[in-house]
Parts: structure tokens; sequence; C-alpha cells
């Protein structure tokens, strides 16, 4: 919609028929030079109930406006000198009920040089539709569970719902009326939340997004789409979002499980086959070996020392892959984590002197007791520890950390080492069967570590950003 300020020239039109033909889905009223109506959109029409033919010729007054067409431009000028809302008029339709409406004012002017003004009239809330919007609106942006950003055509952000704050870590007084350039210049441009295409009517739907905070990794759902006026302008944009972080988890680790037990079948049913022939090959290496010994045969033992390594290799590869399938003779029974720890602390000391770590255990009193196998929480926690002890090449730091969440009833313990990191694009597959950075290792260890602890029903996550990783395993206790 075009504005009118002193100085400026009349639009040209054609006339005033096509001009108002133009805008009949909206509330305009053409008037001539004396302030006498010349057309109306349908759509203005419809809402006042009169005929063209019965406006044609009008004054305003007759509408029940009570100012001047004068008065009326000298108050639209100066809303726009001063940048502020245009001004507001009262009309009433033909059964005499009022409409109060925001006006703007556009000078005309057809070839042959006769002047014409139309009003265009956009619709005004009530005080009480306008209080309830505004205390719907309040609401919405403090208690909806999603993340809601509103942007004006500046690029700066309007306003900001307290979720989005807090998963992406920002402050709202810190915020808003900032661009959103300036908030998220620590972002590299290409993996900004909210890009600058948005204004440009970009439309996202379901759009999937990572999103780091500290330590805190957020998988998100992200909509966004332009908001426009009755004119068709645009006047800003919105972005909003919602925390899957949790189903994300759940999907992944409903895959996981379910290439866990269909490896587990296979392993369960083809492990004594395997087994059976190595311990036949393992003993004729064991008379051959002797028998090289007392021939003195060194070359041919030492060929026979590394057959043996191999063949004791995949045996110790059969069991892992067995305990894929679910443990047979598990007992469960209330079990204080406090004294598996006591009990792995001297192995996993031992195995920190060798790499050059030290080891850091906080404890807190009175941690609740789990139901659990306690041999098999010893063996998830000798695990994540030496992953973490091998990952500090050049020595570091250890650290266990316990921590209880009375109001989800879950016991917390945290394995922090000070090494590298994981790199995000390998972060999400560290519990996948098989897969290892390890040289020499089998990548069966952490998928064996997360099927006990989901039996038990907790889970373990792991958190890495740039330098350290944290493992965090989670039991809930009754």
């Amino acid at each position: 919609m075009s504005s009118l300020s002193k100085g400026r020239s009349p639009l040209t039109i054609e006339h005033v028929d096509a001009y108002i033909q133009a805008f009949s889905s909206q509330c305009v009223i053409v008037v001539d030079g004396e302030g006498l109506i010349a057309d109306c959109s349908a759509a203005l029409l419809q809402e006042a109930g009169y005929t063209l033919q019965e406006l044609k010729g009008m004054s305003l007054q007759q509408l029940g406006i009570e100012s001047s067409f004068s008065i009326l431009q000298d108050q639209y000028l100066e809303a726009v000198s001063r940048s502020s809302l245009n001004p507001i008029i009262r009309l009433r339709n033909c059964q005499g009920d009022v409409m109060n409406r925001r006006y703007a004012i556009v000078s005309l002017q057809t070839p042959d040089g006769r002047p014409y003004f139309s009003m265009h009239m956009d619709r005004v809330c009530t005080e009480e539709e306008l209080s309830l919007l505004q205390k719907f609106a309040g609401t919405f942006m403090k208690d909806i569970n999603l993340g809601v950003i509103l942007i004006d055509v500046q690029f700066r952000i309007v306003d900001i719902s307290d979720m989005a704050c807090r998963v992406l870590g920002l402050h709202r007084e810190k915020v808003v009326n900032k661009p959103v350039t300036e908030v998220f210049n620590a972002v590299p441009s290409h993996h900004q939340l909210i890009q600058p295409a948005i204004l440009n009517g970009v439309v996202v739907r379901n759009h999937a997004v990572s999103w780091t905070n500290n330590e805190d990794r957020y998988e998100l759902l992200l909509d966004s789409n332009v908001l426009k006026d009755e004119a068709g302008r645009t006047v800003g944009a919105y972005v909003i979002f919602k925390d899957v972080t949790n189903l994300r988890s759940l999907e992944q680790q409903v895959q996981r499980s379910d290439r866990l037990a269909m490896i587990g079948q296979i392993a369960a049913g083809t492990a004594h086959e395997i087994r059976n022939p190595l311990t036949s090959i393992k003993g004729f290496m064991q008379v051959l070996k002797n028998t090289f010994i007392e021939k003195g045969m060194v070359k041919e033992q030492e060929y026979t020392d590394i057959m043996l390594t191999e063949i004791n290799r995949i045996n110790e590869l059969v069991s892992e892959f067995l305990l894929l399938s679910k443990p047979k003779n598990v007992s469960y029974h209330k079990v204080d984590i406090k004294l598996v720890m006591r009990e792995i602390l001297p192995i996993i000391s031992n195995e920190a002197l060798l790499h050059g770590v030290s080891v850091q255990y906080d404890a807190i009193p009175g941690l609740p007791k789990v139901i659990a196998d306690s041999e098999l929480l010893k063996q998830v926690f000798l695990n994540l520890c030496k992953n973490g002890i091998e990952a500090m090449a050049d020595g570091g730091i250890l650290t266990i950390t316990e921590k209880v969440d009375y109001e989800e009833l879950m016991v917390h313990i945290e394995i922090h080492d000070t090494g590298p990191g994981i790199p995000n694009f390998v972060i999400d597959k560290i519990f996948d069967p098989f897969f290892t950075t390890k040289e020499n290792g089998t990548g069966l260890g952490l998928s064996v570590c997360q099927r006990i602890i989901h039996d038990i029903g907790g889970t373990i996550r792991v958190a890495s950003k740039g330098y350290g990783t944290t493992f965090s395993v989670s039991i809930p206790f009754p």
C-alpha cells in the first residue's frame, strides 16, 4: 500500500474503475477532488451493505465518518511523519453498526489531470479482542513447549519464547530487537538456524536440525514462513521448532536394538558351530608347536604362536558376539553402585597409571540402590572407563561423577575424559555394532554396554564438543 507524503507526485492511473478493480478484495474508497465518493471496492460494498449506485456521490460524513476529508488527510500525513500507526476512522454500515478501520490515503491522478484520493482501510481489533490476543500471545510465548522466534523485515528478533531461549542458550532481554546475524554471530552462516531467505518467502516444513548448546545436543524439527498484512506485504517472519531429541533417541535405540537382536540370534545359533572346529584347530596347533620345540624348529614355532594368537582372538570375538544376545543366568537384585565402583576402581586406576592418566571419583552420600546385575554393571563401567583412558594418549584426567534425579527417579553416572573428543560425523555411529575407530577394536564393546543398560530400563548417552567426551549412564531406581 503506497503512503502519501507532502511534495510527493500523485500516482497516475488510467481510470478509477481499473484501479479499484485491482483492490477488489480489500476495503477501498476512492473520492474525487471535492471529497465525494467516486468508487468503492467490492469488499467494502459487501461489508457496508450498500450498492455502488447508492454510495456514488455521497460524502464521507454520510457514511458516519465525522471528520472532513481534508482533516483525514492531515491526520494521516502527521502519522506518516511520526512513523506511527495509521489513524483510525469510524464508519457505519447500512444497518447503523459502527466499523473501526485504520486507513491510509494515496493521491491519484488520471491522464486528463483529474485528482482523486483512495482510502485503504484495514480492520481494527476491538479493545476486548486486542486484550484477548495480547494475553494469548504473552501466555503462548511463555508457557508453550515450542521454540518460537518472531523476525521483522530488518531481520531483527522481535520476540522469542522461553523454550527457544533455553534450547538455544539465549537470554531474552539480550536478544530482543537485535539483528539475527549479531545474535548468532558465533555460528557459521550456512549453519545458522534462521536464514535471511526466510523473508523472501522461503517456506520450511518439518526441517530436521541438530543444535548443540554447551554439552547438550538437541534434535529439532523446524517450521518457518513469512507474515503478511492484508495488502500482501511482508511484515516479518516466524520460526517455530519443537524438541524431538527424545523421539529421535528412542527411534535410534529401537533401530539399534533390532540390529542387536538380529545379531544376537545369529550369534546364539552359530557360536558353538564356530567354536567346535576352532577347538580342534587349536589343539592340533599346540601339538605341532610342541613337536617344533622338540626338533628345534624355531621359525615354524613362531608361525604356530601367531596362529594360536589369532585363534584366541577369534574366540574372544565370538564371546563378545554372544553377549549381544540376552545374557544367560542374569541375576537381577538391588545393587549398590558405590560398591560396584569400589571393586573396579583399582583396575581402572592401574589401567590409568599405564597411560599417565589421573582418576577422579566424585561420590555423593546416600546414592539409591538400583535393580541390576552387579557383574554386568562392572563390565559396562570398566568398558567406558577403559575407552576414556585410551582416548587420552598424552595423559589427562578421567572423572567419574555420581548424580541423582529424584523427580525422574534416576541414578546418573557420568564418565568424562579430557581427550580430543569425538567428531560430529562419528558420534551418531559409536553404538552401532562393529563400528570402531580403534585399530584392533571389534566395535562390539559399546553395543554390549548399551544392551546391558537397556535391559534394566536405563540409557547411555554421549556428549562431545571439541574437547573431551562424557558418557552418561542413567539407571532407574525403585
